[in-house]
């Protein structure tokens, strides 16, 4: 016997969008399911680096998000950043703090959160079959058959392979804006801060650099990236272009020479905008990851997957309110996507570019930023 759920809102994927549009919608009205095929607590391959707009857009969600977030055991607020390139160290406090949780705990806190402030019905561990559109709904049927569940709407925030984002906007990997990059965990890292990011620029694959965050107890997350059409067109190993980085620089080699790695290194992928494509359409909006909204010059992403989900949930309101869920009417959610996030996806995109080609660039902004007046016009910015 097939159990057959009905909602308003069906949200795919319960990671910091998902959760971030269930927040949105608690005192909607609207009846919102959110269905995730992991259990939690699942880990999650990121470099896991939150910036200031991610805890400031779920704050005017939910007030008082802030200092519970900060006062979360496993969250580091992050004040510094060391840039290593060439072996000289440049050194920038912040205005904005950033932050780190692994996601492993960070998402299991989101949906948790969810849980204890909404009233969203949640089935994770379920594995679902494609969407689809029928007699004004949206229909989707776990794979084995024994449940339906349906709603006027979805929400496409199940990451980088989403399945809503193949089946309604035919999304596919562009290798030329699709970045490769691996992770591992290190504990026993010499002069690790806790409050302390390090990046360590290389332009030996073109424009790229090697990430130390710190995270909870003690260690650090770790990893790199590169873009895919580079991977492939120059038959690149990312394990060994990273290590590379360790046989090459003498302050990498001092900070870990006694450390530890607690977990292996793991591959991930990130689709970079602001090539996005199809975000929306009749029915169906995508946010985080599946709208490919990480940022082509840091590679970040959860900040702008929790920014597109509050427009999104604000387009849901709409949608409602009007009764109307066809595809030009979508078009505000594009528009403030595009303002919101496009526009400065965009400008990261022309300066990696620009750096790309001409790396010797970052050897001016080192010799400039020796002076304070620099760095502090910097900090200011940032």
């Amino acid at each position: 016997m097939k159990a057959i759920r009905e909602f308003d809102v069906l949200i795919l994927g319960a990671g910091p969008a998902g959760c971030t549009v269930a927040l949105f919608l608690r005192n909607s009205g609207l009846k919102v399911a959110m269905l995730d095929k992991a259990e939690f607590p699942r880990d999650k391959v990121c470099g896991e680096l939150m910036h200031k707009k991610a805890v400031e857009t779920l704050e005017e969600i939910l007030p008082g998000f802030t200092s519970d977030f900060t006062g979360f055991s496993k969250t580091l607020v992050l004040k510094k950043t060391k840039v290593h390139y060439k072996e000289q160290v440049l050194d920038f406090s912040w205005q904005n703090a950033s932050y780190t949780c692994k996601r492993v705990d960070l998402d299991n806190y989101l949906l948790n959160t969810v849980k204890s402030k909404t009233d969203t019905y949640i089935q994770t561990g379920i594995a679902l079959g494609k969407p689809e559109i029928k007699d004004n709904k949206v229909v989707i049927e776990t794979t084995d058959g024994t449940q339906q569940f349906t709603g006027k709407m979805v929400i496409g925030a199940d990451g980088a392979h989403s399945i809503v984002a193949k089946t309604f906007a035919s999304k596919t990997v562009n290798k030329e804006q699709y970045l490769g990059a691996v992770r591992a965990y290190y504990s026993n890292i010499e002069g690790l801060s806790p409050d302390t990011a390090e990046v360590f620029f290389n332009t030996r694959n073109r424009f790229n650099y090697l990430w130390v965050f710190p995270v909870s107890g003690g260690e650090a997350n770790v990893g790199f990236g590169l873009l895919s059409n580079n991977i492939s067109k120059n038959k690149l190993s990312l394990k060994d272009e990273f290590k590379n980085y360790f046989i090459e620089s003498d302050i990498l080699k001092k900070k870990f020479e006694n450390a530890v790695e607690t977990h292996p290194l793991e591959g991930f992928g990130v689709p970079l905008g602001p090539d996005m494509g199809i975000s929306c359409g009749e029915r169906f909006l995508l946010v985080g990851d599946a709208a490919a909204l990480s940022n082509p010059l840091s590679g970040t992403g959860i900040g702008n997957a929790v920014v597109s989900a509050k427009l999104a949930g604000e387009q849901v309101l709409r949608c409602f309110k009007s009764n109307n869920f066809s595809d030009s009417f979508m078009q505000s959610y594009r528009d403030a996507l595009q303002v919101n996030i496009v526009n400065g996806l965009q400008q990261s995109l022309k300066t990696q570019r620009f750096i790309s080609k001409m790396p010797f660039l970052l050897d001016l902004v080192f010799f400039l930023a020796r002076s304070k007046r620099f760095r502090h016009f910097i900090q200011s910015r940032v």
